[in-house]
């Protein structure tokens, strides 16, 4: 029954092609479509039009890059890129009827084609190479069609037949073919890219025998995807994968429309991108790869895009500040252009942006445990982002004790926090690094940390133990603003931490106070760290400074009774294991009880930042920074 269903769906699909354009475009782009496109160049899209024709132009003008010999373990993934210039090359064709973009876009599909492999060993033909090559090559196929010289149509067809059931024989677990580790991960970049690039292959030969199948394994992929994703619109794989991912996910939708009524419309959609909006660093200070937080393993910019994704999302949802974005990350050349021939196809000029000025300063994405704060929406403005949830998110966690969605790029970092400030970071995070709890502003016990640290990748045993750290408060006014989480039950039994809460009071714009109760079923060495992104001294008041180029940070212990505190580098990891030096402030006490108050301080390089005082009466603490003060428990 469930096979006759997938079938059907597919066969509609494929007739629904034919009936609306009996010659080529189709996927994700028809004839109507085109025409508009053809109109719109000239005029509202005349800007994306003049920057992809600029791109195209370069890429035509040289040769795709010949087979590189493997090394040992190779996923080969520079053969993304040749495969993400080939829809630009044949999109420029069809827009221009310019026959060098014609020649170029054949000379490098067959070079793709002419590839060995798609990966090497494990990888080959089942993963991301392999994933990106097919979705290219069956653009070219169904935009180009008879446009192409007679061997090339014959030779991508056969490539993409051959080089398609492989990719279908792993993401199925079938004998003889290395089965995909990706196939059951639902919620992974790597399932998304892979099944999204077999969907179009499916799509694109689709009166061969047998590729129905292809497409009624995506589209039960796709589904189960969004069966595990919660409602927040956050990853846990960070917002360089995001950036990544939903592009294909939203391409394997848009080709899936035809014979589905599943839009990506539910609410995790809805608020997918406020997640990169809140996410995103202060407007003024973004530069080429420093745009973003770098939580889980993420870079500092965005890994594709997001321009062309948020023009879509806005499109999709109405949404005038993904809009908005887009158009601003546009105009500061901070955008990732490897996919921007998706602005063209994507970019719905009816809709105004609207700037965020009117949105609130927090949001808390309760789903992934991520709360991003920051004093004002100015493009100047201080952020700090938080974060204590469980490593798949409370959803998907509540839905399997296994690891369906992939967590291979979760880092261990219950009740972490970071600070932007005056144009730079202040106190940061590690990036995307070697999993170890040690290189992030949380907790040690007896020198460990978080279940799932200890390697490359993170280790599922966090999802398995049922392991379920939270933010318990997050609220805003328009003074302070006050973040909380407890994160105790993502440490391991051996540990013996029976609470760790930890208390953020940003008193906006530029001091934040961190409180942390901590108590052990028995003394333990406990030791917090607090990872500066410049150079840090102890100062000889007992304070400690971190200057940067733009910025002077200051920390300040409040209860310094039986602390070591100290300054000076530690030796991380990056994520191959070499080393990756950190600047650290650490702070440790040996005790079953830890009540621990920091304030940290921050202004311009030539200004001193605010000093902290603070009144201690034993029901309970008052801080001050100028005219502004919290209450504190004790």
């Amino acid at each position: 029954m469930l096979r006759r269903h997938f079938n059907a769906l597919f066969l509609a699909l494929c007739h629904s092609r034919l009936r609306a354009q009996p010659g080529r475009p189709s996927l994700l782009l028809d004839r109507s479509k085109l025409e508009a496109l053809r109109a719109a160049i000239p005029t509202t899209h005349a800007d994306l039009w003049r920057s992809a024709k600029r791109r195209a132009d370069n890429f035509a003008a040289r040769s795709a890059p010949p087979y590189e010999p493997p090394g040992p373990n190779d996923e080969q993934l520079w053969q993304r890129d040749v495969a993400n210039r080939i829809p630009l090359l044949a999109l420029a064709h069809l827009l221009s009827d310019d026959p060098k973009y014609l020649t170029a876009a054949t000379s490098w599909s067959l070079a793709s084609c002419a590839y060995p492999q798609w990966g090497t060993g494990y990888f080959n033909g089942t993963d991301l190479a392999a994933g990106h090559q097919l979705f290219s090559l069956s653009l070219v196929l169904d935009w180009l069609g008879d446009r192409l010289p007679a061997q090339a149509h014959t030779t991508i067809r056969r490539t993409l037949l051959e080089r398609g059931a492989r990719m279908y024989a792993a993401a199925n677990g079938d004998p003889g073919v290395a089965t995909g580790f990706w196939r059951s991960s639902y919620n992974s970049n790597h399932l998304w890219v892979n099944m999204a690039g077999l969907a179009a292959a499916a799509l694109a030969l689709g009166d061969e025998p047998g590729v129905h199948g292809w497409f009624a394994l995506a589209l039960d992929k796709f589904r189960q995807s969004e069966s595990f994703r919660g409602a927040d619109g956050a990853s846990h794989e960070g917002i360089g994968y995001w950036s990544y991912g939903v592009e294909y996910l939203l391409k394997f939708w848009q080709m899936a429309a035809g014979s589905t009524a599943e839009p990506p419309s539910g609410a995790w959609w809805k608020n997918t991108a406020a997640y990169r909006l809140y996410l995103g660093l202060p407007r003024n200070a973004w530069k080429e790869d420093y745009a973003v937080v770098d939580l889980a393993d993420c870079t500092r910019g965005d890994e594709y895009g997001p321009d062309h994704i948020l023009y879509r999302l806005a499109a999709l949802h109405r949404d005038p500040h993904a809009q908005w974005l887009a158009a601003e990350l546009r105009r500061a050349g901070v955008a990732n252009s490897s996919s921007q021939w998706l602005d063209l196809l994507w970019y719905d000029p009816s809709l105004a942006p609207e700037p965020p000025a009117g949105l609130p300063t927090l949001r808390h994405f309760e789903d992934l445990g991520i709360v991003s704060a920051r004093s004002t929406w100015s493009g100047d403005e201080s952020l700090i982002v938080f974060k204590c949830g469980p490593p798949a998110g409370h959803f998907a966690a509540g839905k399997q004790p296994s690891d369906p969605v992939g967590l291979g790029h979760v880092h261990p970092d219950a009740n972490h926090f970071v600070i932007f400030g005056c144009g730079e970071w202040l106190l940061r995070d590690d990036g995307y690094a070697w999993k170890d709890t040690g290189q992030h502003n949380t907790l040690l016990v007896d020198g460990k940390g978080q279940i799932g640290e200890g390697s490359a990748w993170f280790n599922s045993a966090a999802l398995n133990a049922g392991a379920i750290p939270r933010v318990i408060a997050a609220t805003s006014s328009a003074a302070v603003d006050r973040i909380s989480g407890d994160a105790a039950a993502i440490y391991p039994a051996a540990a013996g931490l029976k609470h760790y809460v930890r208390s953020l009071y940003f008193l906006k714009p530029d001091v934040l106070i961190v409180a942390d109760d901590i108590e052990t079923s028995e003394p333990r060495r406990l030791e917090l760290r607090f990872h500066t992104e410049s150079p840090c001294a102890k100062s000889q008041d007992g304070t400690f400074l971190a200057r940067g180029p733009k910025a002077l940070l200051r920390i300040e212990l409040f209860t310094p009774d039986g602390v070591e505190s100290t300054a000076a580098p530690i030796d991380g990891r990056d994520r191959n294991g070499k080393p990756m030096p950190m600047h650290t402030v650490r702070m440790q006490a040996t005790r079953s009880t830890w009540k621990n108050i920091v304030a940290f301080s921050w202004s311009p390089v030539g200004a001193e930042p605010v000093r902290v005082t603070a009144e201690h009466t034993g029901a309970e603490w008052i801080f001050r920074a100028g005219e502004r003060s919290v209450k504190l428990a004790s």
